[in-house]
């Protein structure tokens, strides 16, 4: 039957197989270790054997009966200490037991032919419990850099982080390079604001965020002496998951539509061919030439997404990722840690 044990990381009550018992078990709450107490194996007493063995037939008194030797037991195991089972032990009923299997992480397995090296990693629980708190902290701190700009080189004449396109702000500006005229500025009084999109970005990101370190912050607290985690505790791995991923999709999204400095730009262009458009009317094939002169002119301006954006991508990507997994490592209970062989 299955065990019930209390943690002693998180006090919080979790059920485990019956053969966890004297192993190492992971707590689905905390995902921290600890030590589950053994059982001793139930005694085969004389008259479980007899039942097991048929009816007894009466036994006839012998005119000398031979004194036997009485077989001296052996002493009970101590409180604690569970023996393993010798090979020839027996079940109740008769039957032999099969030999203990060996544990899945002392199993070897077999390499194909022709490879003889191998490489193994194993997926740990607790590394992977705090994968999402630090890659949506990543997430955060790219947000105080560039994201997307226009660039001379690797120098950058305009810049603009997604806090200043949330709340249509003028873009940085070198002005060394601007005076040097390479790149137009007729467009910088066009930058709208991306606060439809934005917005919602940072209030997912802000709230996933805020209940991934309060998972890790909290697990030796009882939040249910918090009022404001009370009620919502008990969904923290639902909301985490559902406002990363929100998160995720308001995020791209917006780089569909392009940041607000990529908007002004193409406003700002769109406006210097506004009088060929309206000569190009009839021609199809006047419009697909001036659809042609436009990406080149808005190629000339140079924009480009920084390393940062691409880091909050990935970053956002993989908390989505490590969020799932930890959750299927939670349902494998106290199973060993999954592991990833390569032979070579």
């Amino acid at each position: 039957m299955p065990m019930r044990l209390v943690c002693p990381h998180c006090l919080n009550e979790a059920t485990f197989p019956d053969d966890a018992a004297g192993k190492e078990v992971t707590c689905p709450h905390c995902a921290k270790s600890f030590p589950t107490p053994t059982r001793h194996p139930t005694a085969v007493t004389a008259a479980m054997a007899e039942a097991a063995a048929g009816p007894i037939e009466p036994i006839r008194s012998l005119p000398h009966p031979e004194m036997s030797t009485p077989t001296q037991s052996a002493p009970p195991p101590p409180p604690g200490d569970v023996p393993p089972p010798s090979a020839s032990q027996t079940h109740p009923t008769g039957v032999p037991s099969p030999p203990a299997s060996s544990s899945p992480d002392s199993a070897v397995a077999t390499a194909p032919a022709g490879l003889t090296r191998t490489w193994t990693l194993t997926i740990s629980p607790q590394v992977v419990a705090w994968m999402p708190a630090l890659l949506l902290t990543v997430v955060l701190l790219s947000t105080a850099f560039p994201w997307v700009g226009c660039f001379v080189g690797d120098s950058a004449v305009y810049a603009q982080r997604p806090w200043g396109a949330m709340f249509g702000l003028t873009p940085y500006r070198n002005f060394q390079l601007e005076e040097a005229g390479v790149i137009p500025s007729g467009w910088l009084d066009r930058v709208p604001s991306d606060w439809r999109l934005l917005v919602p970005f940072f209030l997912l990101l802000f709230v996933a965020l805020v209940f991934a370190w309060a998972e890790r912050g909290l697990s030796s607290v009882d939040p249910r002496q918090i009022p404001p985690l009370a009620k919502l505790w008990p969904w923290r791995n639902a909301i985490i998951v559902g406002c990363t991923t929100l998160a995720f999709v308001v995020l791209i999204l917006q780089a569909a539509q392009g940041f607000s400095l990529e908007r002004a730009i193409h406003q700002h262009i769109a406006q210097q061919f506004a009088d060929r458009w309206e000569k190009a009317a009839n021609s199809a094939a006047e419009q697909a030439r001036l659809e042609y002169l436009e990406e080149q002119v808005f190629r000339s301006y140079n924009v480009a997404y920084t390393k940062w954006f691409y880091l909050a991508i990935i970053s956002h990507f993989f908390a989505i990722v490590t969020i799932v997994l930890r959750l299927a490592l939670d349902r494998r209970g106290s199973l060993p840690p999954p592991r990833v062989v390569l032979y070579y």
